[in-house]
Formats: C-alpha cells, sequence, structure tokens
C-alpha cells in the first residue's frame, strides 16, 4: 500500500500543487480578514465563514485527489452522463432554485448553497473534448479547412447549458463556457476566419441582444463604461474595490488592518471582489505576487497539456486551463474596473463551496493528464 501511495505521489505534478495549496491557504486568510468582526483585533474566534471555507477547502482536496487518481478517460467516457446530470439541475434550478439578487442558480439545503452552474463546466467540456477528438488530429494543420464535422453537434451540445445558464440569469458562467469551447475548437482545429466571421456577426447583432439583456444586465455594462453614473447604486462596489486597492500602495496597510474591509465599504469583500481585500492589506506587491502564481499554475497547465500522452487529453489540459484563467482574468478585472462586473469568484481564492469543489476536480483531471504524460 504504502509503496502505492509513494508512486502516486512521486507521479503528480508537484508544481502545480504548490500554487493550488498556496492560493487556496492565502485566500482562507485573506477570507478571514474580510469576514472578521469590525470590533474583533484578533483571528479568535474564527468567524463563521472561514470555518465553512476550511471545509469546503478539505473537500476540494478530496475532488482533488479523486479527480487526480480517477483516470481521465473513464471520465470522458463518463461525460454525456456527467453532462445529462448538470442539464437536469440547470433545468431543474430554473423551477425550484433560490432566488438571490434577482437571479435563481442555487439549490439552497439547510443553509448550505450549491451552484449546478460550477458542475455543469466539467460536463459541458467532456463532452466537447469528446466531440473534437473524435474527428481526430489534422495531419496537415496548415491546409485551408472549412467547417469541422463536429462543429454543428458541439455547438449544440454548448448552446443547451448555456440557454439555461442564461436563463437564470447567470452571464458570467455562460461566458465562461462559451470561452473554453473556443479554446478547444481551436486546437482542435477550428479555423480562425470562422471565428472571426462570428465575431463580427455577433457584433452586429449587438443591438438585438441589447434588447434581451436584463434591466440589472444593462445597468453593469452602463456602469462598467462609467461607475461615477450612479456612485452610490450600480457602481459602488466598483468605485470602493478600486479605492481600496489604490489605498493600499506598494505594500498595503497590513494584514486585518485596512479600513475599507473592516468597516464593510465593500460589498462581497469576500466572495467576488476579495482581491480589493488583498490590494488594501497587502498592497501592489501582494497582487503582483497572486498575479504570478496564477501564471505559474497555468503555464504549468499548458505544460501538461504540451506533453500529454494523447490528442483527447491535450484538448481536455487546453479546455481546463482556458476555463480557470478565463474566470481569473474576468475577476481580477472586475476589481480594477476594466471588466464588467458579472459576478465570477477568484477560483481557489474567494469564499465559496461549489466553485472551490469544481475548481479542485478540474485541477485533479489535470493532474491526472499529467500523470500519464508521455515517456
Amino acid at each position: 500500500m504504502w509503496y502505492r501511495v509513494r508512486r502516486f505521489a512521486a507521479s503528480l505534478n508537484w508544481l502545480l500543487l504548490a500554487c493550488l495549496l498556496t492560493l487556496m491557504a492565502a485566500g482562507w486568510a485573506l477570507v478571514l480578514s474580510a469576514t472578521l468582526p469590525s470590533g474583533q483585533d484578533g483571528p479568535w474566534p474564527v468567524p463563521a465563514f472561514a470555518l465553512r471555507q476550511a471545509v469546503w477547502a478539505t473537500l476540494g482536496l478530496g475532488a482533488l485527489v479523486a479527480g487526480a487518481m480517477v483516470d481521465y478517460h473513464v471520465l470522458l467516457r463518463l461525460g454525456p452522463w456527467i453532462y445529462g446530470v448538470g442539464v437536469m439541475l440547470l433545468t431543474l434550478v430554473l423551477a425550484v432554485g433560490h432566488t438571490s439578487f434577482g437571479a435563481r442558480r442555487w439549490f439552497a439545503m439547510r443553509g448550505v448553497f450549491m451552484q449546478p452552474g460550477e458542475f455543469t463546466k466539467v460536463g459541458v467540456l467532456l463532452v466537447l473534448v469528446r466531440l473534437a477528438a473524435g474527428g481526430g488530429r489534422d495531419p496537415n494543420p496548415l491546409r485551408p479547412r472549412f467547417i469541422p464535422r463536429w462543429l454543428p453537434v458541439s455547438l449544440i451540445a454548448l448552446a443547451l447549458p448555456v440557454a439555461l445558464i442564461l436563463g437564470q440569469p447567470n452571464l458570467g458562467t455562460a461566458l465562461l463556457l462559451v470561452l473554453s469551447a473556443l479554446a478547444v475548437w481551436l486546437v482542435a482545429g477550428l479555423p480562425w476566419s470562422l471565428i472571426a466571421g462570428s465575431i463580427a456577426a455577433a457584433a452586429g447583432t449587438a443591438p438585438v441582444v441589447w434588447s434581451f439583456l436584463k434591466d440589472y444586465q444593462r445597468a453593469r455594462i452602463l456602469n462598467f463604461l462609467n461607475p461615477y453614473r450612479d456612485p452610490l447604486g450600480g457602481g459602488y462596489t466598483v468605485i470602493q474595490a478600486v479605492t481600496a486597492i489604490g489605498s493600499g500602495g506598494l505594500t498595503g496597510r497590513g494584514f486585518m488592518e485596512g479600513p475599507q474591509n473592516r468597516l464593510r465599504f465593500i460589498p462581497k469583500h469576500h466572495t467576488d471582489f476579495i482581491v480589493s481585500v488583498l490590494g488594501e492589506e497587502l498592497g501592489w506587491v501582494g497582487c503582483l505576487t497572486l498575479v504570478f502564481v496564477y501564471l505559474l499554475l497555468y503555464l504549468e497547465g499548458l505544460r501538461i497539456a504540451h506533453r500529454a500522452r494523447d490528442y483527447v487529453g491535450m484538448l481536455l489540459a487546453v479546455g481546463i486551463v482556458s476555463l480557470l484563467a478565463s474566470q481569473t482574468i474576468i475577476n481580477l478585472g472586475m476589481n480594477v474596473g476594466v471588466v464588467p462586473v458579472t459576478g465570477l469568484p477568484l477560483p481557489l481564492f474567494s469564499y465559496g463551496g461549489s466553485s472551490m469543489l469544481m475548481a479542485c476536480w478540474l485541477l485533479g483531471i489535470l493532474l491526472n493528464v499529467g500523470r500519464q504524460r508521455r515517456r
């Protein structure tokens, strides 16, 4: 048994694991600081949110180990079933889900909230990789290509969960699914010209799309363009987040010493806007260190994709990296006001059970791809 444990440990990518554990530990410390009561000077007693995050992190490590142990080829065979369960949960949440801030995207069970959109990411990614890999690798990638045979079915497989997620409404998660799908399709041989034409067509339909957006989604876009059009309403969070990060200066005000954080000026500062707490308390040094760790994590993920044992493993690794990296970039952009607020947490760092579990599971699958790399 110990021989198997040692062999399993030796096969893991320890650089990726070190980045993951660093982000989880630092995120937990920031959640602790963000949820500390205003009059409490030290970390004891530990706030309830920090205790829950510790539980989610522990469960996440279990999901990580499970993902690393189960052969990704087995998961790909189960992909349609995982996809089907995800679509069923998305349909169910629209009917009986918990509503918060005008969105119905959670199941609530005794104070514990589960977001099926997070689980659906895995199923959609597995199905898209299966379909794209089914066409085989193009032996001559420089030759002119037209629409791949697998693209129409892939578009249908993507459109169904995206439509259900938009119905919640949850624009952020829908955007992540589209971005990760594009990354997989590009690597699988989708022509750039087709993507450019699709983007141009989408831009031409912007007025129509605008008419279908919810009022709060329109407000988010307008507030992104000018937060000061509604400084006490829709633009308030972004203004306070940027102010907090700027006030931290180079080295910050000190751990658990940020006034914007401690006085609760920033809404959702333990979830979507936890980077504002980091910037205020640890300054630009802390923010740049965070960006460096994420960059190292995703570059190592791309290295795993490059060294994958087979074509389907490469596509799966690319999909996982693109999914998590897109979410990271969007969240960081939200916190500094260069991306519209979409309600996406920072993977492995923000408070949240569903996000933590799915990020760990996806990275566990990435570790499994790395364990079976080319020799």
